[in-house]
């Protein structure tokens, strides 16, 4: 089943994906982030920070392999 992460101020909400639903909660304040796939609204949010966390740890891990390159080509330029 699908939903939409909907968020308020600091509150995340996952209602079902229905757009009628969807578009009452966005005209009362809610901005969309997200759709996600889940079984229930409380995987639906702890798949949404699966998402964010590995969007995160993608880029950290590229720098840290590109590190030894940058050090090893100041040192051999120098």
């Amino acid at each position: 089943m699908d939903f939409y992460i909907l968020k308020k101020q600091q509150e995340l909400i996952a209602i079902p994906a229905d757009e009628q639903s969807c578009k009452q909660y966005l005209d009362s304040g809610y901005f969309y982030i997200d759709k996600v796939a889940a079984c229930n609204e409380t995987n639906a949010l702890k798949v949404l920070q699966a998402k964010q966390t590995k969007a995160l740890k993608v880029p950290l891990f590229m720098a840290l392999l590109a590190l030894p390159m940058v050090l090893f080509a100041w040192y051999s330029l120098s």
